[in-house]
């Protein structure tokens, strides 16, 4: 999953490739233990704007995923703790073959493209003005500007 998100040219800092990794995981694997159909699909969506990457898993069970309380020494009930710390949000819900288990995670912010700046002139002066020195202001500003009116003191 994370070489395809890569291969379309989304940079994934260490922490996204760690939830996007983790959570990927957990998804398939409930869906692999819990169901006994042999479908099974994995779908990921990138919104580079707002960055964001959503990934859906279907199966063949119409039995949703409830949380599970794990012993200290159990080796799995976990997976759903694990997506609500890792993921923005979380979900699943009951389709026509199955069900749908899906995960909304943060991206890093991305770098802006060439091919973006050609794509929206507008977005490409914004990228240069935000890459331009401010200038400073002083932080002493005067009381009024000359050919004003003066302003009103309290008496």
């Amino acid at each position: 999953m994370r070489t395809r998100i890569v291969s379309w040219g989304v940079l994934l800092d260490k922490d996204a490739r760690l939830a996007l990794d983790t959570v990927t995981s957990e998804l398939v694997t409930n869906a692999v233990r819990h169901t006994h159909k042999p479908t099974l699909t994995v779908a990921v969506y990138v919104s580079v704007p707002l960055r964001r990457v959503l990934v859906e898993v279907y199966d063949g069970s119409i039995t949703l995923p409830r949380r599970r309380r794990a012993g200290a020494d159990a080796e799995s009930g976990r997976g759903l703790e694990l997506i609500e710390h890792l993921a923005l949000a979380h979900g699943a819900e009951r389709t026509e073959r199955g069900k749908r288990v899906w995960a909304e995670l943060a991206l890093p912010e991305q770098p802006v493209t060439r091919r973006q700046l050609m794509a929206v002139p507008r977005r490409a002066i914004r990228a240069v003005l935000r890459a331009l020195p401010r200038p400073r202001q002083s932080p002493i500003q005067p009381p009024f500007a000359p050919g004003s009116t003066r302003p009103r003191t309290a008496a």
